[in-house]
């Protein structure tokens, strides 16, 4: 059985990438808002789960009846589906990509945090966003969520050397980011790797672990620079047309 739930959401979440994200989202924008909705999983043999949609994404911590997600799934047509586990989905109309979890290991760089720009030059990031991915949508949604996302403390942007990286959230010592690119006319020139480098030594530091998904063409990147890979998963991406 799936219902929508408004309280103790943070309480029901593991101390896994996809209950940390869903905490991130509620930390950010509660369950005030009809864009953002959290559901609870109750099934018949005790166990327990939480989905998250977010406009057109969806994230499912925990253990989730799969006829039950199946119905919540078509109901919603989420974009893309991310699910803890290992989780098989058997949907029409989606791919499956394979995906690897990595954790960053800090090297040596020559830039230092201070180099960094923090929550700045949005305009430039999403310019360079917007090269790197198909589906970044428009600048004033993206604008409109990564600020407030900022201001709640939730999330920050890095910029250095047309290199962006965002830090979508900060949670238990667990750091994940995402949205790394390159502008394209200063790729292959090490920048991301010395971005990600330097921050994930200023995050081992204070103790914390920095920790990014890779889709499979940039797995072997990610493996070339030494961070380690530490689980894999599948996202569900719907089909264009569908």
């Amino acid at each position: 059985m799936i219902k929508q739930i408004f309280d103790d959401i943070p309480s029901r979440l593991a101390k896994s990438y996809y209950g940390r994200k869903i905490a991130a989202a509620y930390n950010a924008y509660g369950s005030g808002y009809d864009f953002c909705r959290f559901f609870s999983c109750e099934n018949s043999d005790g166990s327990t789960g939480t989905v998250h949609i977010y406009n057109s994404s969806m994230v499912i911590d925990g253990h989730a009846d799969a006829d039950d997600i199946a119905m919540l799934i078509k109901m919603t047509k989420p974009a893309n589906i991310e699910i803890s586990g290992g989780t098989l989905l058997q949907l029409d109309g989606y791919q499956m990509r394979n995906r690897t979890l990595f954790r960053a290991v800090p090297n040596e760089t020559d830039i230092s945090f201070g180099d960094i720009t923090i929550n700045g030059c949005t305009d430039e990031c999403y310019k360079i966003l917007a090269e790197g991915f198909e589906n970044m949508g428009s600048f004033e949604d993206w604008y409109v969520d990564i600020s407030h996302r900022i201001r709640h403390g939730v999330s920050e942007i890095y910029y250095c050397g047309e290199t962006t990286v965002t830090r979508d959230f900060d949670i238990d010592g667990f750091v994940f980011v995402s949205h790394i690119a390159t502008a394209a006319s200063a790729r292959g020139k090490g920048g991301a790797r010395r971005l990600l480098y330097c921050l994930a030594d200023k995050l081992a530091k204070e103790e914390k672990a920095m920790h990014l998904f890779a889709l499979d063409h940039r797995k072997t990147f990610y493996e070339a620079i030494g961070f380690e890979p530490i689980a894999e998963d599948i996202l569900y991406e719907l089909l264009i047309g569908e």
